[in-house]
């Protein structure tokens, strides 16, 4: 398996972190691309869900979130608490994991078995059925 290629140049930037920059990917899709070999922690985590949460609550939208973990090097207890606790259903539609690795997966296998969200979450090898399940999450509630 090899990592996910991530084509960012069609997306608009709207946010970066100390681990990833965030981007739309289209109105009610967002996307999480973590900076190559960066840890994830409580604090980090944190980060995302904010920026995230302030892009969502300012447009007054939902939006399911693409989260490409092949970058991430490691991810730790707390940054797995937090994604399980912060999540805001009335936000976010859900988590579409892309992960094309073995390391990859493995990340997104534990994000979602040992504490999965408060929101829908699956793991995907492609962007394009990640980007299609997410679009279907957004549609079911509005």
């Amino acid at each position: 398996m090899i990592a996910v290629e991530i084509d960012t140049s069609s997306w608009r930037k709207f946010g970066e972190s100390s681990n990833a920059e965030f981007f739309e990917v289209e109105p009610h899709v967002l996307a999480v691309v973590p900076f190559d070999g960066c840890d994830d922690n409580a604090s980090t985590a944190s980060d995302s869900i904010r920026i995230q949460l302030e892009r969502l609550r300012t447009r007054g939208t939902r939006a399911g979130v693409l989260v490409f973990m092949d970058r991430i090097a490691s991810q730790d207890a707390g940054a797995r608490a937090v994604y399980s606790q912060e999540p805001d259903p009335a936000f976010h539609a859900c988590f579409a994991l892309v992960g094309g690795t073995m390391f990859g997966r493995a990340v997104g296998s534990l994000f979602i078995g040992l504490r999965p969200p408060r929101v829908p979450t699956r793991m995907f090898s492609t962007v394009e059925e990640a980007l299609t399940w997410a679009r279907d999450a957004t549609t079911l509630r509005k």
